[in-house]
């Protein structure tokens, strides 16, 4: 039975932190349950988002003007910022996409299309979003790969027992969520990716539920040395593209990064 946990949270001050809160609907305050989508965005974002129309505005990479240096300057600086929270070795390893599905798909164009074969696997779970699927089965009618998958328990957790017969030489990419955005379960994203490496399989997370709240916790990536200049990995993660969606992670819309070692990025 769920019990209702005690909490020494102050609502009242994070609520005032969202400008859009402030609001009724119905005749009652707005509570907004649909972070899952979309999260509401907190003042520091849009203020930030205001600064940089209001005096940055500019192409990036394309002008050698003021505006476009800074523009440049300010949006590398968020590709560094976005490796130190991912944990990833550097900043090289953050592709800009427009969201966790484009992340997706450019691993099963680019990455799949290359070295996918006839009869190699990718294992799926069965609570994936469909996001997470649909790249996978168009890339399997392509390719000639096979799909399997892991299944659900109905305490809506993955049943790992069956693991070891899912998980075999054959496969080439396990593919998983890190949250799910139906069941809210949280999965073992580093016991994952360990046995997947195990048997010589790369590995994708889509964190889109994840990367706002519980990510630090439950990495597949080590974290950053206190001194922010070295990273170390775990042995067993050093092939593991995560799929991001800043839309969901209280961000602007449409960006999202896609975070994996240059061993796997590289070849796309």
């Amino acid at each position: 039975m769920h019990k209702i946990a005690a909490s020494d949270v102050d609502w009242e001050t994070i609520r005032n932190d969202f400008p859009v809160l402030n609001q009724s609907v119905h005749g009652h305050p707005l509570i907004y349950f649909d972070n899952a989508a979309s999260s509401q965005k907190p003042r520091a974002v849009l203020d930030a988002v205001r600064h940089y129309y209001e005096h940055d505005n500019a192409n990036v990479h394309r002008g050698l003007h003021a505006l476009s240096s800074r523009a440049t300057e300010a949006y590398e600086t968020s590709r560094l910022v976005v490796a130190e929270y991912i944990g990833a070795a550097s900043e090289d390893e953050i592709v800009f996409t427009r969201g966790t599905t484009e992340s997706i798909n450019l691993v099963a164009q680019a990455w799949g299309g290359r070295f996918l074969r006839p009869n190699d696997v990718i294992l799926l779970t069965e609570m994936e979003h469909h996001s997470n699927l649909v790249p996978w089965q168009l890339l399997s009618e392509r390719t000639g790969a096979r799909l399997r998958f892991v299944p659900v328990r109905d305490d809506g957790t993955l049943d790992l027992d069956q693991l070891w017969s899912l998980l075999t030489p054959e496969v080439k990419l396990f593919a998983f969520t890190h949250v799910s955005n139906s069941l809210g379960t949280i999965n073992p994203v580093a016991e994952l990716c360990a046995k997947a490496h195990a048997v010589g399989a790369l590995t994708l997370v889509d964190a889109a539920q994840s990367a706002s709240n519980c990510w630090k916790k439950m990495t597949p990536y080590a974290p950053r040395s206190n001194a922010g200049h070295h990273t170390t990995r775990a042995a067993a993660t050093t092939a593991t593209d995560v799929a991001c969606c800043v839309r969901s992670a209280l961000a602007p819309g449409s960006s999202g990064p896609l975070a994996g070692p240059l061993s796997s990025t590289a070849p796309m």
